[in-house]
């Protein structure tokens, strides 16, 4: 394969190899309000309301009532970047590269997650339960100038998984339930091309051939080169359906001690869509036939994890819970895209994750019949191994949550849950010549973000 042929199939693999950024940071644990007060360190063992289905099926089988749980997360990050030295056309040992124009650049796009859960008791112990949620979500925006905008402009993920489950109470001491999962997921990436760049690479291998015309151009891309004078952009869209299970069991060994353990497996999705590629005028006699719209497809495997959590009510006003959530990131070792035409050429990525533990700890406080506070504390670890693996596209790293949470009981038939969180992220260090050849991202990132969230819960 030619070295243009190198060059290109790897810059457009760079676009839908941005999927292989999931980290703790990716996965979405928005799910329960009034679990979020406490930083979801009841989880496996169940809450006030039935929104821990979604953590563990088995307690479904402390609700006695028909119960339907609605709410919205307001997801504000803020990641802002600092250029240290970023250089185009690098070449390890080679060529350091001149160095990339462009600004600096803040991503603060929010989200709103909804979800939804519906319970309901059945006979001789069993009950059943629906829940509508999003375990993954993403949304990055920087403007198309920026300094790494070769890495990232434009990502945004969706997914919504529809759970259906049933859990069995055996006795006062012990439950378990099972549930089925529907995830769909929609995707919309994006990033710049450095055309000049390949341009240069092109003429340098003989693929174009070396003219007055050609030469004369180079000059000009030359001293154009870190600019966007000869920018293209790459976007893609996609989505599929992927299919899943969990399984947790629920142990009582008192009135005032609950045990959840929880697994849910991995969900495969095949991401189908369209790249979609823009050419520079001045360039598009040289790669308007090769850089051709097209299909692609990328399979991700959206990792399994499992939990552990324990609740313990010390007195009528008081409780304490701690959960452990251990996720399966290392399978993410290597990423393989696939083209509709066969150029560019399937390619095989490195992703090198790590699994990651996050630990939560959480309290309530029953004020009166009506109220309760709830507070928690987060230790998230990052699924990212290196500096030269971190993207922009998620600047994650080791974070610390703050929670802090209310329910308010309005009737004997309704309640409204309020939470807060603010998550502290370690900041994060780009070090980056891994996801575009010639192209050397470098810089810090101060990154937080804030989540409100309110929901409301009905017994009939």
């Amino acid at each position: 394969m030619n070295k243009l042929t190198v060059c290109t199939a790897t810059l457009a693999t760079l676009f839908l190899g941005s999927y292989n950024l999931y980290s703790a940071g990716f996965a979405l644990q928005e799910h329960s309000i009034s679990g979020l007060g406490v930083g979801f360190a009841s989880g496996a063992a169940g809450g006030s309301d039935n929104s821990s289905m979604f953590f563990n099926p088995a307690t479904l089988s402390l609700y006695s009532e028909p119960e339907i749980t609605s709410g919205l997360h307001f997801i504000l990050p803020n990641a802002k970047f600092k250029n240290t030295g970023s250089v185009s056309g690098f070449i390890p040992g080679v060529s350091p590269g001149v160095p990339t124009q462009g600004p600096n650049a803040t991503s603060d796009t929010p989200a709103i997650v909804p979800n939804f859960f519906y319970s309901r008791p059945l006979n001789e112990g069993w009950a059943i339960g629906l829940s509508v949620s999003s375990p993954y979500g993403l949304a990055t925006e920087y403007d198309d100038g920026w300094v790494g905008r070769y890495i990232a402009l434009d990502t945004d993920l969706l997914t919504v998984n529809t759970n259906l489950a049933l859990s069995h109470k055996v006795s006062e001491k012990f439950a378990y339930g099972f549930g089925f999962s529907l995830m769909y997921g929609d995707a919309l990436l994006s990033n710049a091309l450095n055309f000049g760049l390949i341009y240069l690479n092109s003429l340098n291998s003989g693929t174009i051939p070396a003219t007055d015309q050609t030469l004369a151009l180079a000059a000009d891309v030359q001293s154009k080169l870190g600019s966007e004078a000869y920018d293209g952009k790459l976007k893609l869209e996609g989505d599929d359906i992927g299919y899943g299970f969990n399984f947790g069991m629920l142990f009582t060994p008192s009135e005032a001690t609950r045990i959840g353990v929880h697994y849910r497996s991995k969900v495969k999705l095949t991401l189908d869509g369209k790249a979609k590629f823009v050419i520079p005028s001045a360039l598009d006699p040289f790669f308007g036939s090769l850089f051709v719209s097209q299909g692609g497809k990328v399979d991700i495997d959206l990792p399994d994890t499992f939990q552990a959590s324990i609740f313990h009510q010390v007195s009528p006003e008081w409780a304490v819970m701690a959960d452990i959530f251990f996720t399966w990131w290392s399978k993410f070792d290597q990423l393989v895209i696939q083209y509709e035409t066969g150029f560019p050429s399937d390619s095989v990525i490195p992703e090198n994750w790590d699994d990651t533990f996050r630990y939560s700890v959480g309290t309530t406080y029953q004020m009166n019949d009506k109220v309760e506070l709830r507070a928690g504390l987060v230790y998230d670890e990052s699924g990212v191994t290196s500096d030269t693996y971190r993207s922009p596209r998620i600047p994650d790293e080791n974070r610390v949550w703050i929670s802090l949470g209310m329910g308010y009981k309005v009737s004997d038939t309704l309640k409204v849950d309020v939470g807060f969180v603010h998550i502290f992220v370690d900041d994060p260090v780009i070090d980056n010549p891994t996801h575009t050849p010639g192209e050397y991202l470098k810089g810090t990132m101060d990154a937080t973000v804030d989540i409100l969230s309110v929901s409301g819960t009905w017994k009939f």
